[in-house]
Formats: C-alpha cells, structure tokens, sequence
C-alpha cells in the first residue's frame, strides 16, 4: 500500500437544532447568508431575534448556480464582519466561502487564486440539501453564465469551521431537489473512488455512501417526510463529502459543467446521469473492481428515479459531446480514463 495523506478539519454536528450554531459564535459582528426561502419562512428572524445587536448583516438573494460577477459586486457592499452563518444548499455555501476572503482575488485561466496575504473569516454552516457536500470541503463553484464559464475557489481556510446538520430543515425539500442532490453525493462518491487521488480512507467513506444511497433513497423519494430515510440521506452526503473532499471530482464533474450551463440542466442531474456510461469506460483495474459490484444497482437507481441516462433524452448530440471532450477542465485529469475511448464511447452511445 502506498503512503497517503488524509484530511478534513470540518466539526460535525449531527442532528441538532441550527440555533445550536449560537452557542458556537465568537463575536459581534455576524453576517448572515442564506436564500429567500429561510428568510420567507421566518428561520432568519429567528436567528436575528436570538443574536440581537451581533447580526452584521443578512443577505438573503442567493440563487442556484450563483453568478460570479454578482457575487462579487455585492461583497462590496458589505464589511466589518467577522463570522459567517451559512443557512442553505450548495450555492450559498459556495457564495459564503467567497464572502469569507478577506484579500485580492485574481482571475487565473479558471481558477479564481487567492492572494497569499489574505484573511479568513469562520464560516458555521447549517446545510439544507443533502447532497453538494460543499460544507466538508475547502472548494467553491462560480459561475459566468454569459461567457459559459465556471470558475473554482480553493484553499485550505475555505473548509467550514463547523457543521451543523438539522434534520427537520431537510424535510422541507421537494422530491425532484431531493433526488438530484442525492445524485450529486452519488456522483462525488463514485468519483472519489475511479480517482487517482483515492486513498483507503476516501474509498471507504465513498462505499458506504454508495451503499447507503442504494438503500434508502429509492424509499425517501416514496415518503419524504420520514426522518429515519432523511437521516440515512444526510449520512450518505457526509460520507460522500468526506471522501471527495480529499480526491476532488473527476470526469462525470468535469463533463457537467457545459451541460449545466448549455443545457441548463440543475447540477445533481449533469453530473449524475453520466455514470451509467462512464462505469463501463474504466480503464484502472482497481477502480474497476471497487465498484463492479455496484453497478446493477447504479443502473437501476436511476430507472426507478426515472431518471434517463440515454444522452440523446437530452439532445446531446456528436458536436456537443466532441465540444465537450475538447474543452474538459482540469477536473477530468483526475479520473482514471483513456478520454479519447471515453469520448468515442460516448459518440457510439449516440448513433
């Protein structure tokens, strides 16, 4: 076996009440983030109520997918904030970890680099969306939607400083969000494994979400109020957070991207439905051994999902799949494929 490293800093609470986040805080200047929803459903007031005079300020107008020249328009209109509660999916975590920089910000081919002078405000995050695993990670997506590019944020203060998992914020989301962020811990998984930066650790978090995702989210799509499947869904992306946390994604991320972004397809879908396909083009032995075991019931996770994996339900045809494979980011290195028989796999998939 050879020498690996293993890290992730992110305190896990499991099951707890999100004003449990309270108690945690340092100071008395508190920025809030979060989306319309938790500010429409009174979660937001709730916390102002108990904070008082510590709330900085509230944003609530985070969208999915969200836009990096917005973004970055609006930070500047807040400041002398010191801690950051995160209230939302992947998209405002995402959009905290940007607000948590405190220094310059240059744009770097896709890479938005951060200046090695900068400051880190703690981020708390209280996720809602069992699935993008971004409060386990140091990574950050943005989006330029007009010029079809999606930028990454990574460094090592971006991990959150504490997660706090509330079961009964997740029973509020609807089947169809349920299933694609399902996918999306789905496809982290099953990424961190087929990855050349896959350590012992990583795998076994990754099975287990695999495993855990085929047992109970055929039955939680079924009855989305139950807290037991929620809980099992929940565990799943925790498992699946702390396996890609340390490998990043790979080539099923790296394809969705345009296709999130051409097709306007939502993220858990793009990067998901691609799996089916991809699992028969591996080409390390290792990988391919790890996960042959799970791909029947890969496949038919998404038949009883009603999910489509024929890349023609989506109107993907040859130019888009060579278009793709001639502009994959940095991402599709890390997984375990020749891309020239991937992308002529692909091609054949099609006729």
């Amino acid at each position: 076996m050879q020498s690996f490293k293993y890290y992730n800093p992110v305190k896990i609470n499991f099951d707890f009440h999100y004003t449990g986040i309270i108690e945690r805080l340092n100071t008395d200047s508190v920025l809030i983030i979060t989306s319309k929803t938790f500010r429409n459903n009174g979660l937001v007031d709730e916390l102002k109520k108990i904070l008082k005079n510590r709330v900085n300020n509230v944003i609530f107008d985070i969208n999915p997918n969200p836009e990096f020249g917005y973004i970055k328009n609006i930070r500047k209109k807040y400041k002398d904030y010191r801690e950051i509660v995160a209230v939302g999916g992947g998209s405002v975590l995402d959009t905290a970890k940007y607000f948590s920089i405190f220094g310059d910000i240059v744009i770097d081919d896709r890479m938005l680099e951060i200046s090695k002078e900068a400051d880190f405000a703690p981020i708390y995050a209280v996720p809602t969306t069992a699935g993008t695993g971004s409060e386990l990670t140091k990574w950050a997506t943005l989006w330029d939607k007009l010029n079809n590019i999606k930028f990454s944020l990574s460094h090592e203060s971006l991990y959150c400083k504490e997660a706090f998992y509330d079961i009964d914020l997740f029973l509020q989301v609807p089947k169809d969000i349920t299933i694609y962020t399902a996918l999306d811990s789905l496809s982290h998984a099953i990424e961190s494994i087929w990855n050349k930066n896959a350590n012992p650790i990583s795998t076994n978090y990754a099975i287990n979400a695999i495993e855990l995702l085929l047992e109970c989210l055929p039955e939680l799509v079924k009855n989305l109020k139950c807290k037991e499947l929620r809980k099992k869904s929940i565990i799943a992306s925790i498992y699946a957070g702390l396996a890609f946390s340390n490998t990043q994604t790979a080539l099923a991320h790296a394809i969705s991207y345009p296709l999130t972004m051409k097709l306007k397809l939502p993220h858990g879908l793009a990067c998901s439905f691609t799996i089916p396909t991809l699992l028969e083009c591996i080409t390390d032995n290792n990988s391919k051994t790890i996960l042959e075991p799970y791909k029947k019931g890969i496949k038919y996770l998404f038949q009883i999902l009603d999910i489509s994996t024929n890349l023609k339900h989506y109107s993907i045809d040859e130019n888009l799949i060579k278009n793709i494979f001639s502009n994959l980011n940095s991402r599709a290195n890390n997984g375990m494929f020749d891309l020239k028989y991937t992308e002529k796999f692909f091609l054949n998939s099609i006729k």
